[in-house]
């Protein structure tokens, strides 16, 4: 039986919506007991499953130790709270037990017998100004901004006695505004350092309802009071990351890796119990099938991973250097359960990223769409699927960035359904989990990490033709878009200033066409890192050098149409223009990176300030993609390439780049002694 049909027949949409319902109950913020416990309740159900080295390793965490660039949070136990309205009415507004996201993480105890302030309408509340003739020590400040940004800025640099938020965490306009959901709660954090715990206090998250009610009482003149009781405590404690393997029948250290977050407040259900119950029974399914003898023992190890996101990652490889050779391929399963009606998302899947190029972007992306030929009718006009799914660039934001940035350099892809129109309120919950969305992205999982973890020679080849065929389209989808963009720059080049920017534009598609045939290229040499014997030979490197020789076949084509779309004197003029001044002096420069892991976003405004850092988020709102760019850019730092090579690569992977930044950028990382 082909291990498609095997996994069809076992693996249950049903079964593994039970798992998600069993961690939705529990309150799992990272490095606390109920986070332990829902480690935990998962590991007892793997023993159960008979799966090998079912354990979870604990690393400690008290907002003090870092692993890599990253301050650990400190332990955090809740047992209770109330946000009370006493003036200008008594009206209960946020109960823990009833909502325990209406509860900022790591807020701290009230006094015994709580607090009662008098509110202040900040604004956002993120920034000096939004403070400007307002005074709030003493007082409970109501802000629209991220819970831990008001918190800095209210309670630690001012005195405020709390915080109350009521804004979402992220808002899209004409896609998921708050008044899409008036009546849901944001999940927000304080996320104190050792240090910063020292002044922090508590913070309430409401609705947009709720706050809109106590800003029209601001608004009306009348004093508001609200009375607050916090029953919290922040102590040491522990990253708890449970892990399993099916161990491989030839190459046991060779691994293939499934990781899902195990984090976040109940009961967020999509994300991501969802992620954390589907790899349960991707598991069960894996090990069932194996132990009734319909699939044969893989050759190599898969291996499963529950983790606090990002810090859990980070903290394991951390400790297991001896790992990044041998994994050879991962998934990350992160918010893959949502009904898409509901929840208005699409299934995504986020690539790795251009500096560690991998075959692996097209196969699993080919399994998804095998998924909906398995689940999907074929009527008389073609499949009758309403299923939605796409792929991005690598974008990251999950536990993929953690072994896929190049210290590591493990080649993993994400499942993502984005948007969610719950995502990170007290209504994700279990009723927008779809038992489909769960069938569809187990068998994906599934099918890929057996095929992956059993590849031989003919698998290999299989591979690596169709890596070089997607990337072969990749080529010559860029000429098509070159074009358009070209011949939309000729039309509007009515003086020399246009017609100047027309040739910059031909430059730019010449140097991303000649990127994505040499990274595609790579991508099929990437089998190497799966299987080092026929991941090399002669048939995986003639598909590879077919990419290359299609690559110099269409920039013929491309530079005909530079010629038919670009002005003559105006591309001469560029070129004996040579290189700008920032150019040059982004020539001479040759970084090495000398910290391991993705950079925490806060590891520089800790070390320079936040006020050397506010460029940052200048940068981001003229280039939405800055800060991947500099991600990317980080991973290039190798010692071998300039500032001008880094721009041109991120710029050719993404959009084109301001090479003033990344100098900046850079000048910033060499001040934080992060590079040299």
């Amino acid at each position: 039986m082909g291990i498609g049909k095997a996994v069809k027949e076992e693996l249950s949409g049903s079964i593994a919506k039970s798992y998600v319902a069993g961690i939705t109950a529990y309150h799992r913020v990272h490095a606390s007991p109920m986070m332990d416990a829902a480690a935990q309740h998962l590991k007892g159900i793997l023993d159960s499953f008979g799966m090998d080295d079912v354990r979870i390793e604990r690393y400690p965490s008290d907002g003090r130790r870092k692993y890599w660039t990253y301050v650990t949070a400190p332990a955090w136990s809740c047992r209770g709270a109330e946000l009370r309205m006493v003036e200008p009415a008594e009206k209960v507004l946020a109960r823990f037990a009833d909502i325990p996201q209406s509860l900022h993480t790591y807020s701290k105890a009230t006094p015994r017998g709580g607090v009662t302030a008098e509110l202040v309408d900040v604004g956002k509340g993120t920034s000096d100004g939004d403070y400007r003739g307002r005074k709030v020590r003493g007082k409970l400040v109501l802000a629209t901004g991220r819970g831990r940004a008001v918190h800095l800025q209210a309670v630690v640099k001012r005195g405020a006695a709390g915080v109350v938020t009521d804004g979402l965490s992220y808002e899209f306009q004409g896609v998921r505004e708050s008044t899409d959901i008036p009546d849901a709660h944001a999940y927000q954090g304080i996320w104190p350092t050792a240090e910063e715990a020292r002044k922090t206090t508590f913070g309430f998250s409401l609705s947009k309802r709720q706050g809109n009610e106590l800003r029209k009482h601001l608004a009306s003149g009348k004093r508001v009071r609200l009375h607050a009781r916090v029953d919290a405590e922040l102590s040491k404690g522990s990253y708890s990351v449970l892990t399993a393997t099916i161990r491989g029948s030839e190459s046991p250290k060779d691994e293939v890796f499934l990781v899902a977050h195990l984090c976040h407040p109940r009961p967020s259900a999509n994300d991501n119990a969802s992620g954390s119950g589907l790899l349960v029974e991707v598991a069960r399914t894996i090990t069932a099938l194996i132990k009734a003898g319909r699939i044969p023992r893989p050759k190599r190890t898969i291996r499963f991973l529950w983790v606090p996101e990002t810090n859990g990652s980070v903290a394991f490889l951390s400790k297991h250097p001896e790992l990044y050779p041998r994994l050879k391929a991962g998934i990350n399963l992160d918010m893959v359960g949502e009904d898409q009606v509901l929840c208005r998302s699409t299934l995504i899947m986020d690539s790795t990223p251009d500096s560690v190029p991998s075959y692996l972007n097209d196969f699993v992306f080919s399994m998804i769409k095998q998924a909906n030929a398995e689940y999907d009718a074929m009527v008389k006009l073609g499949m009758s699927s309403n299923f939605r799914f796409d792929k991005t660039a690598y974008s990251g934001g999950s536990d993929h960035t953690e072994f896929g940035e190049s210290t590591v350099g493990a080649p993993c892809v994400a499942m993502t359904q984005w948007p969610d129109m719950f995502y990170h309120t007290s209504l994700d919950t279990l009723d927008k989990v779809s038992e489909d969305s769960l069938r569809r992205v187990g068998w994906t999982t599934a099918v890929s990490a057996v095929t992956l973890a059993d590849a031989g020679e003919e698998t290999v080849h299989r591979l690596a033709v169709l890596s070089s065929t997607e990337g072969m389209k990749r080529v010559s989808e860029a000429v098509e878009k070159a074009s358009s963009e070209l011949m939309d720059a000729r039309r509007s080049a009515k003086d020399g200033r246009a017609k100047a920017a027309a040739a910059r534009l031909a430059m730019y598609h010449r140097s991303r066409l000649s990127h994505i045939a040499r990274r595609d290229a790579a991508a099929v040499r990437s089998l190497s890192r799966l299987d080092p014997e026929s991941g090399s030979d002669a048939f995986v490197e003639a598909q590879a050098a077919a990419v290359t020789e299609h690559g110099s076949r269409e920039l013929e084509r491309l530079n005909r149409v530079i010629d038919s779309a670009v002005d003559a004197s105006a591309a001469e003029a560029l070129m004996r223009k040579g290189h700008s001044e920032a150019e040059e002096r982004a020539k001479g420069i040759v970084p090495v990176r000398l910290f391991k892991g993705s950079l925490d976003h806060e590891a520089m405004p800790d070390v320079l300030g936040e006020r050397r850092c506010a460029w940052h988020d200048d940068a981001e709102k003229r280039d939405p993609l800055f800060p991947k760019k500099m991600f990317e850019a980080v991973n290039l730092m190798d010692g071998e390439r300039d500032l001008c090579e880094i721009t041109e690569f991120v710029s050719s992977e993404y959009t084109p780049t301001d090479i003033g930044d990344v100098i900046r950028y850079v000048s910033d990382l060499r001040a934080a002694r992060l590079v040299r």
